[in-house]
């Protein structure tokens, strides 16, 4: 009997035979809860927003999607960041940037 029996579920299929060893399961990181906020900017702010976000947030910063509005003078903005960042990244928008229209707030990292 393979002493390893037990732990096959652990080891990839290809190696099986008798001399793998286990393996543990990789570890599940914990969901952390993300808000995405959703704002018009003028297109020439995009860039120190983005510079911003990253400055305030750091590795709470999940993601950033743009899309350009019609007439291209404007741009939309989903800045998705980890749930303690967001009141303060939202707070700092309004502050920096008069002419940003915020849209709202989606939890869980949801288009607004």
């Amino acid at each position: 009997m393979n002493p390893f029996a037990p732990f096959a579920r652990f080891v990839a299929p290809s190696i099986r035979s008798g001399c793998a060893q286990p393996r543990p399961a990789a570890a599940v990181p914990c969901p952390v809860q993300t808000r995405t906020l959703h704002m018009t900017i003028d297109a020439a702010s995009i860039t120190p927003l983005r510079r911003l976000a990253m400055r305030l947030c750091g590795d709470a910063f999940e993601f950033m999607r743009i899309a350009i509005c019609a007439g291209g003078t404007r741009i939309q903005v989903w800045l998705c960041v980890q749930q303690p960042f967001a009141d303060l990244l939202g707070t700092t928008i309004v502050q920096r940037f008069p002419g940003a229209r915020m849209g709202g707030h989606a939890e869980g990292g949801a288009q607004a």
